[in-house]
């Protein structure tokens, strides 16, 4: 069984850091980490540093680094996809907070009364938290789109 990557992002790619966490992947983004901060957490915490910056790519310090070509989010996503062994079910990995990076879980409405809009509460039954920052999320119009894009993403793959 393959253990499922890690990501440290740099700056110029926070959308992309957003879409690994909702794919799934552990993934590390602040957009004050300086080139150095960046090293350490790649070689301490054993993560692939996704980049944009050549220099910060060569460092001969890094182990892990992919160095991220494109400019469109889709194929910055099929850049980091196309690397990992096929045998992970990319479309089955339990998303992470886009917001926080942190583990989300299934919650009840009851827990969760009074925190969303009441429309929602009634007219949804299924509700995640995320166990880091309290986020409430549920299936909305965003989650089908951002179903689809992922599909369109893993379709491209194969």
């Amino acid at each position: 069984m393959n253990i499922l990557p890690r990501f440290v992002v740099d700056v110029m790619l926070g959308s992309l850091s957003r879409w690994l966490r909702l794919f799934g992947f552990d993934t590390l983004y602040r957009n004050s980490f300086t080139d150095r901060e960046l090293i350490k957490i790649s070689i301490h915490e054993d993560r692939i540093l996704l980049t944009k910056d050549n220099a910060l790519a060569k460092s001969k310090l890094l182990k892990k680094v992919l160095l991220i070509q494109s400019e469109d989010i889709k194929e910055q996503i099929i850049e980091v996809l196309s690397m990992l062994p096929k045998s992970f079910d990319l479309l089955n990995l339990k998303p992470r907070c886009p917001v926080c990076n942190g583990e989300v879980e299934n919650t009840i409405k009851e827990k969760i009364n009074g925190q969303i809009p009441d429309y929602v509460l009634f007219s949804q039954k299924d509700f995640m938290i995320c166990k880091s920052c309290g986020k409430i999320y549920w299936h909305g119009t965003h989650k089908d789109k951002i179903d689809k894009i992922k599909k369109e993403i893993l379709k491209s793959l194969k």
